[in-house]
């Protein structure tokens, strides 16, 4: 599954994506020796699902993203010390020219759209000493999840649009790859992880399949009705458990 992110994907990304909880951003601030001098840099930043939340920890931030749509979303939430950029990973030695070095970079669901091994080292040439990047996913995704109802969604999902099985770089594999890719950089790497329980209802979830299906995948063909209507069979309330999982590495 996998989406353009311009126009009505990128206005559903801005109101479907979560940004990061504020107590995991916290523990990642700290964990990323983050600063109230730091400047952060936001890869892949969306519509600011990392950027917002860390903005409390640092002096301000650069958020770099390859779609207008996206950092149009972000400029929209007012967030002062905010630069954003239009750009992507192959920018970064680019941006290391004229930016002072960086207290954290940081990467959310974006890491898996790049080559990786470059985007890593092209970022961790950017910290300062004792600086740090962040990997962050917020996974699996929520037609992967395990509740009843998630699995009913991507049944949906797959009698239309046949196997969705792309973890967006949230399974064991990648983790382990970006481990050793950082480790390769010379960085000291720790993986930290959290839980959270977030209540959803159909709206929010038709909305965040949207902000991540191809095209118009959702509008057409008579997908959205199918998801109306099993969702509307699910009895309880409609709960999506989420792992954040934190590759954190700082240069010491």
């Amino acid at each position: 599954m996998s989406a353009d992110f311009a126009g009505e994907t990128a206005r559903l990304y801005a109101r479907f994506r979560r940004d990061l909880p504020s107590d995991q951003a916290a523990e990642l601030a700290a964990q990323l020796g983050l600063t109230a001098d730091d400047l952060l840099l936001d890869l892949g930043c969306g519509t600011g699902q990392l950027t917002a939340p860390l903005l409390p920890h640092c002096a301000g931030a650069v958020a770099v993203d390859p779609e207008p749509g996206m950092l149009t979303g972000l400029r929209d939430r007012g967030l002062p010390g905010v630069v954003a950029v239009l750009g992507a990973d192959t920018d970064l030695p680019q941006l290391g020219r004229v930016l002072p070095p960086l207290g954290a970079l940081v990467v959310g669901n974006a890491l898996h759209w790049t080559d990786e091994a470059s985007a890593l080292a092209a970022g961790a040439a950017l910290l300062r000493p004792g600086g740090g990047l962040a990997v962050v996913t917020q996974g699996p995704p929520l037609w992967l999840g395990g509740a009843p109802w998630q699995q009913a969604v991507r049944a949906v999902l797959e009698q239309f649009l046949g196997p969705v099985t792309a973890t967006c770089g949230s399974d064991a594999a990648a983790l382990a790859d970006r481990v050793g890719l950082l480790e390769a950089q010379g960085l000291t790497v720790r993986v930290s992880s959290w839980r959270a329980d977030h209540p959803v209802d159909a709206a929010w979830v038709l909305g965040h399949l949207g902000s991540a299906l191809p095209g118009d995948a959702l509008t057409s063909g008579g997908l959205r009705q199918a998801l109306e209507d099993e969702l509307d069979r699910q009895t309880g309330p409609l709960v999506e458990q989420v792992l954040t999982t934190a590759v954190v590495a700082r240069r010491t």
